[in-house]
C-alpha cells in the first residue's frame, strides 16, 4: 500500500547509496540493509492494483546493479535485469542499452526472464492475465533475440510451451503455432547443448496436445520419437532426465490405448516409475510424475487386471492429489486419475469405501470445471471420467443423484466431442450405461417408464460404432462397447419384444466374445450378456445350450473381476436347474461355491467381507439343492457347509503349521507370523466392536 512520505524518504535514501557507489563507496552499496531497504520501498510503494511507480523501480534496479558490479553474486544481476527491464518496458530511456550491456546482458535477456518467471508462474496460477503477459514478453524476446544466438533455442522451446498452454486454458487455435515455435527451438538448439532435451520435450507435448484434440496419429508418433530422442539425448546427471523419462511414459500410455501394442504400457510403466523415483516430495514435477505413473499403472491393469498394478495406480494417484499445491489448474486432472483408479479397483476388489472415495474425488473434479471452460477436450475427459464413476456408485447405492448427474456429465462430454475423436465410443459407452441404469432404476422405483433411454443409449452407441471398423476388425478397446449395447438391445427387447433387437444382441454380443482375448478382463462381461441374450431366444432349442456354453467360458476367465466370473456360474447353473438338467447344474453351482472366497479375499474389509457375501447367500443353498435333485447327499452337504465357512476357513488358514516353513526359510516364516498377528488383530478388532453395538 502506498505511504508517500515513507516511500520518499526510503527513495531518497537509496539514491544516497547509489550516489555513494558511483564515487566508489562500495560499503554504502553493499550494506547488509540496503536490500531491505529496496524491498520495503518497492512495498510501500505499490498500489492496490500491484503497479509500483517507476522511479521507485529504477532505483532500486540501479542499486542492484551497481551491489552486482561492486562484488554481489549472480542473484543481484538477475534482479537488477528484470527490474530493468521492467523499467525499460515503461520508459526506455531510463534503462539503456549500456546499462544492460554493463550487466552482462541486453533487453532482451530481460524479457526472456521475465517472460520465463510468468511462464512458471502460470503452471499453477489459474489467472490468465499472468499466462498472457508471459506470451506477449516471450514473443517479443524471441522477436528481439538475434537469429545466431545460443539462447534463441531456449527463447522459442518457452514460446511453444506458452502458446500451448493458452490453447489449452483458453480454447485458442494455437497448437500450431505451439508446435511450429517447437519445431523452431529443436532447429536451433545445438545437438550438445544442456537446452536440447527441454526442447525436444516441449515440441513433443505440443505435437501430443495437437494429437488429443485432432485425433491425427502422426502426431502422436512424432510425439513418441520427440520424447524417446529427449531420453536419449538426457545423461544420467542431466536435471531434466526425470522429467524426459516420465514424459515418454505418458506418451507410450497414450499409444497403448490407440494402438494396443502390449510393449508399450510394459515400457510405459517402466520409464514411469523411473522418473517418478528420481525426485523428491519438494519437487515441482513431484505431482506430476506420480500423475504419469498412476495412469500407466492403471491402463496396465485393464490389460491384465492385475491387482498389483491397481494397487501401485492408487497409491501414485494419492501421491500426486496430495502434493498438489492450491490453485494449481492441474488439480482437476490428478482428482479425476484418482476417482479413476479408486473405481477400478473398486471393480477388481470389491472394497466399497473405494467406490465412496471414487465418487467423493469425482465430485471434486466436476466441481473445478469451471477451470476447463477454455478448454472443450479436457473438459469433456472430466466429464466423461466422472460419469463413469457417479453412475457405478448410483448402481451400488440406488443413488438417484449419483445416477441423474452421471447421465448429464456423460451428455454433456459427447456433446463436446465431435465426429472421428478417438475417444468418442468410450464416452458413447458412458453416457449409453449412465442412460440403462437411469432406465433399470426408474422402472425398478416407478414401473414401466418407456423405453426413452435405452433408444437414446441405442443411438448413441451405434452411432459412435458405426463407422470404427467392419465386423471382426474392432480395436479391442471398443468390444465392451459393442458387448453393451447388445445389452441394452436385450433390455429394449425384453420391454417391447421387438425380435430384430434380440437377433442383433445375440449377433453383437457374439462378435464381442469371440473377438476378445481369453485373458482380458472384460470376457465375463461379455459371456454374461451373451448368455442372457441367447436364453432369452426361444426360438431355437440350441439356444440354451449356447447360452450355458457363454456362462461356462465367463465363469472360468479368470482375469476377470470375480463378480461378474460368479454371476456367469451362477447363470449357468441356474439355467440347467430350470431345464431339469440337475446333474449339469451341480458343476455350475459348485464353479459359483468356488469363487465365494475370493468375493471375501483377506484384503478386503470385514464388513466388505461380509457384504460380498450377503449377496451371494443363496449360492450355498442353491448348490446343495441340485446336487440333493442329483441324489448327491454328499455334495449336498459339501456345499452347505462350504458356503457356511468361507470366513472360518480363511481364519483357520491364518494358523496353519508352519513348522516346514520355519525349517526352509525362517525370514519368511517371521514375517507370515507378523502379518497373521495383524490380520488376527483387525478382526478381532471388527468383532468387537459389532459385539459392542
Amino acid at each position: 500500500m502506498t505511504d508517500p512520505n515513507e516511500a520518499d524518504l526510503l527513495l531518497r535514501a537509496l539514491w544516497k547509496r547509489v550516489d555513494a557507489g558511483y564515487t566508489g563507496d562500495t560499503e554504502a552499496l553493499l550494506d547488509p540493509s540496503a536490500p531491505a531497504e529496496a524491498d520495503r520501498l518497492l512495498q510501500v510503494s505499490t498500489t492496490h492494483e500491484g503497479a509500483s511507480p517507476v522511479e521507485a523501480v529504477h532505483a532500486v534496479a540501479v542499486l542492484r546493479a551497481l551491489r552486482f558490479l561492486s562484488g554481489g553474486d549472480q542473484e543481484e544481476r538477475l534482479m537488477a535485469l528484470r527490474l530493468l527491464t521492467e523499467v525499460r518496458l515503461v520508459e526506455p530511456e531510463l534503462a539503456t542499452q549500456d546499462m544492460f550491456a554493463a550487466i552482462g546482458a541486453g533487453p532482451d535477456d530481460g524479457l526472456a526472464l521475465l517472460g520465463a518467471d510468468l511462464l512458471g508462474r502460470a503452471r499453477t496460477d489459474p489467472d490468465p492475465d499472468v499466462l498472457q503477459r508471459a506470451v506477449s514478453l516471450l514473443e517479443e524476446a524471441v522477436n528481439v533475440t538475434p537469429e545466431e544466438s545460443d539462447h534463441l533455442a531456449a527463447r522459442l522451446s518457452n514460446l511453444g510451451l506458452a502458446y500451448r498452454m493458452r490453447a489449452e486454458r483458453r480454447g485458442t487455435d494455437e497448437f500450431d503455432q505451439a508446435v511450429s515455435a517447437g519445431e523452431r527451438a529443436v532447429s536451433a538448439c545445438p545437438p550438445d547443448s544442456l537446452d536440447r532435451v527441454g526442447c525436444l520435450a516441449n515440441l513433443a507435448d505440443s505435437l501430443h496436445a495437437r494429437f488429443e484434440r485432432s485425433s491425427d496419429l502422426t502426431d502422436l508418433e512424432r510425439a513418441v520419437s520427440a520424447h524417446a530422442t529427449a531420453v536419449e539425448a538426457a545423461s544420467s546427471e542431466h536435471p531434466l532426465r526425470g522429467t524426459a523419462l516420465g514424459k515418454l511414459g505418458a506418451a507410450l500410455t497414450a499409444r497403448f490405448v490407440i494402438g494396443e501394442h502390449p510393449d508399450d504400457i510394459a515400457a510405459a510403466v517402466e520409464l514411469c516409475a523411473q522418473a517418478a523415483a528420481s525426485v523428491t516430495p519438494d519437487d515441482p514435477f513431484y505431482a506430476q510424475h506420480h500423475t504419469n505413473l498412476g495412469m500407466a499403472h492403471a491402463v496396465r491393469a485393464t490389460l491384465a487386471n492385475a491387482q498389483g498394478d491397481i494397487e501401485s495406480a492408487v497409491v501414485a494417484c494419492r501421491k500426486a492429489v496430495a502434493a498438489t499445491v492450491p490453485g494449481d489448474p492441474s488439480a482437476v486432472i490428478r482428482w479425476q486419475n484418482l476417482a479413476a483408479a479408486l473405481h477400478d479397483r473398486y471393480e477388481l476388489l470389491g472394497a466399497r469405501d473405494d467406490l465412496t472415495g471414487a465418487a467423493a474425488a469425482a465430485r471434486q473434479a466436476v466441481g473445478c470445471q469451471e477451470e476447463l471452460v477454455g478448454d472443450p477436450w479436457a473438459l469433456a475427459v472430466l466429464l466423461s471420467n466422472a460419469s463413469a464413476v457417479l453412475r457405478v456408485r448410483g448402481d451400488a447405492e440406488e443413488d438417484e443423484e449419483d445416477l441423474e448427474l452421471a447421465v448429464d456429465t456423460a451428455r454433456r462430454a459427447m456433446e463436446l466431442s465431435g465426429p472421428g475423436h478417438p475417444g468418442l465410443v468410450d464416452r458413447a459407452h458412458n453416457y449409453a450405461t449412465a442412460l440403462l441404469s437411469r432406465f433399470d432404476q426408474r422402472r425398478r422405483a416407478q414401473g414401466d417408464t418407456g423405453t426413452a433411454d435405452l433408444d437414446t443409449a441405442v443411438c448413441v452407441l451405434r452411432g459412435a460404432l458405426g463407422g470404427a471398423a467392419v465386423e471382426g476388425t474392432r480395436p479391442t478397446r471398443h468390444l465392451g462397447s459393442l458387448s453393451t449395447l447388445g445389452l441394452i438391445l436385450l433390455r429394449r427387447f425384453e420391454h417391447d419384444g421387438r425380435t430384430a433387437d434380440l437377433d442383433d444382441a445375440i449377433r453383437i454380443c457374439g462378435e464381442a466374445v469371440t473377438s476378445l482375448p481369453s485373458r482380458h478382463p472384460g470376457l465375463a462381461g461379455a459371456a454374461l450378456n451373451l448368455g442372457s441374450a441367447l436364453r432369452a431366444d426361444t426360438s431355437e432349442d440350441s439356444s440354451g445350450d449356447r447360452a450355458v456354453k457363454a456362462w461356462q467360458s465367463g465363469a472360468s476367465a479368470t482375469a476377470s473381476p470375480v463378480a461378474l466370473r460368479l454371476a456367469c456360474a451362477r447363470q449357468w447353473a441356474e439355467q440347467e436347474a430350470e431345464r431339469g438338467s440337475w446333474e449339469s447344474a451341480v458343476p455350475g453351482y459348485a464353479e459359483a461355491s468356488a469363487l465365494l472366497p475370493l468375493v471375501a479375499w483377506h484384503g478386503l474389509e470385514r464388513s466388505d467381507q461380509e457384504y460380498g457375501l450377503t449377496r451371494q447367500a443363496t449360492v450355498a443353498r442353491d448348490a446343495a439343492a441340485a446336487a440333493l435333485a442329483a441324489r448327491n447327499t454328499e455334495h449336498a452337504f459339501r456345499s452347505l457347509e462350504q458356503g457356511r465357512a468361507v470366513l472360518w476357513n480363511q481364519h483357520l488358514r491364518l494358523h496353519d503349521d508352519m513348522d516346514l516353513l520355519n525349517i526352509v526359510a525362517p525370514g519368511l516364516a517371521e514375517g507370515l507370523q507378523r502379518v497373521r498377528a495383524a490380520l488376527d488383530d483387525v478382526n478381532f478388532a471388527t468383532v468387537s466392536m459389532l459385539r459392542r453395538v
